[in-house]
């Protein structure tokens, strides 16, 4: 007989089994989300929510509607993805993430618009969303989560994300390098300011997804999580580009048929990237989420 059990009686009482880590409380969603609804509804029901000083172009509310359709929509499925990784579920976790992605690039468009009574709640969005998406990234143990992308088409969608992000680098460049020196890029959405699509892309997203599409060839454990995220970043904002066009439409301006056929084009193929990847994620043990972000032993 052991010491402890002298002192309890003879009944060695049983040690606490340590909690499974969660991510953020379901709270910090929601509030999130509650920010989402203020400035989405704020933009699709207040009369004047997106002013057109001179030199902005004129669609501009008609585009920033449409934006606001697709965020709104988006909102349910931002909280039942969030709900679903608390139970465990590292697929609703990595869709939970790039939503986060997603809404910390549209609002960082959001804050260089013309100024409106909403400022605040863009700045909120992008730092919930920001600081969201950093603390449920790097806490993905990526050696545990691995064993769930065994069957991951690295190689096909490797070549995928290469040829998008080559694409529109290539797209990109095209509207800038021209108006080098002296002039500026067709398009901008005010004459001489630039565009925040293209700082965005060019600076962060683009480098993301050619970076992943080698990191796929090369068999690392970190580019099934990012290439996932990616892909739900891809659909989403081609779907709000494709609404913004809609919204424009439906205003009274001219529809683009063939940025909104490639965006069309571009939503098929990564929303159907997108099942294959989701049905080959295996299921993985509790410990693909670290404790937090400086866990200690």
């Amino acid at each position: 007989m052991t010491t402890q059990s002298v002192i309890t009686g003879g009944a060695v009482p049983k040690r606490p089994e340590p909690r499974r880590p969660r991510v953020l409380p379901l709270g910090y969603t929601v509030g999130l989300a509650a920010v989402l609804l203020a400035v989405t509804l704020y933009g699709l029901l207040v009369e004047g929510a997106y002013r057109v000083p001179v030199g902005v172009r004129e669609s501009l509310p008609e585009t920033l509607r449409g934006q606001d359709m697709l965020t709104l929509l988006t909102v349910p499925i931002l909280l039942w993805a969030s709900v679903r990784a608390r139970a465990g579920s590292l697929r609703a976790h990595i869709v939970w993430l790039a939503l986060l992605f997603y809404i910390a690039y549209t609002y960082l468009m959001y804050v260089v618009t013309p100024f409106n009574d909403v400022f605040l709640l863009y700045v909120a969005a992008i730092g919930l969303a920001s600081y969201g998406l950093l603390n449920g990234l790097v806490r993905i143990d990526v050696a545990v989560a691995s064993v769930a992308f065994s069957r991951f088409p690295r190689r096909g969608l490797g070549v995928f994300l290469l040829a998008v992000g080559a694409l529109f680098v290539a797209l990109w460049l095209a509207q800038i390098l021209p108006a080098i020196p002296g002039g500026v890029p067709e398009g901008l959405i005010v004459y001489d300011i630039p565009n925040t699509v293209h700082v965005l892309d060019l600076a962060v997203v683009l480098p993301l997804m050619i970076a992943t599409g080698v990191l796929l060839f090369r068999g690392h454990q970190v580019a099934p999580v990012l290439a996932t995220l990616l892909l739900v970043k891809m659909t989403t904002v081609g779907l709000a580009l494709m609404f913004m066009n809609g919204f424009v439409y439906a205003g009274g301006g001219q529809l683009n048929v063939a940025e909104t056929a490639i965006w069309g084009v571009i939503v098929v193929a990564g929303a159907a990237w997108l099942v294959v990847v989701m049905r080959r994620v295996r299921r993985v043990p509790d410990g693909w989420l670290r404790p937090g972000v400086w866990s200690t032993p």
